[in-house]
């Protein structure tokens, strides 16, 4: 298996993708209070490279081998578990500056990229090669355009800041990733058991 997992992961794309997360909450330590949408940019480019770990070039050759999608996912998931490291790391990292939610924020993490593998393993066993790709290419700018821009933030507090009120409710924001985490991981054993 991590045989497969060193040939098959993009590791380069995964160290770079790492070394970026943990800067960007690293620079939300530095200056939380004008760097803050930067928090929302970390989850989207964890979420999209998540996502491009699991996509498989050599598709043609190898859906048809005896290991199942299951095998391979769990494969690729080494890959995964690096990024993931990576954000617990920037989280931790970065925690005093995090408006006193870094689990809050680790949670946006863990359910980003379970939502992203859940989506990409549920491509993949439709028979798409590169799923992850174009994941990656739809959520980084969705995530960063949120966190910049902040569209209904009073109705839909996807990245809040400070300590509520005007500024954020943290409380709706983590039932709304916990609520996401728990339907990724729904579809996720359920497109699993199916293979």
């Amino acid at each position: 298996m991590l045989r497969h997992a060193g040939r098959a992961v993009p590791w380069p794309l995964v160290a770079a993708a790492a070394v970026l997360v943990v800067a960007l909450l690293l620079a939300v330590r530095y200056d939380h209070w004008r760097l803050w949408p930067l928090q929302g940019v970390a989850v989207g480019l964890l979420a999209g490279a998540v996502g491009w770990c699991l996509d498989e070039p050599a598709a043609a050759v190898v859906d048809p081998a005896p290991r199942g999608l299951a095998w391979r996912t769990l494969a690729r998931a080494t890959g995964v578990l690096v990024l993931l490291s990576a954000w617990s790391a920037g989280t931790w990292l970065a925690r005093d500056a995090l408006y006193g939610h870094p689990w809050t924020v680790l949670l946006q993490g863990l359910a980003a990229a379970l939502a992203s593998v859940a989506w990409v393993t549920w491509c993949r066993a439709r028979g798409e090669a590169t799923p992850g790709q174009r994941w990656a290419l739809t959520v980084v700018p969705l995530a960063t355009a949120w966190a910049l821009v902040r569209p209904f933030e009073r109705q839909l507090p996807v990245f809040p800041y400070a300590f509520g009120g005007a500024y954020g409710d943290w409380t709706t924001s983590a039932a709304g990733w916990s609520v996401l985490g728990v339907a990724a991981a729904a579809v996720l054993v359920r497109t699993l058991a199916a293979d």
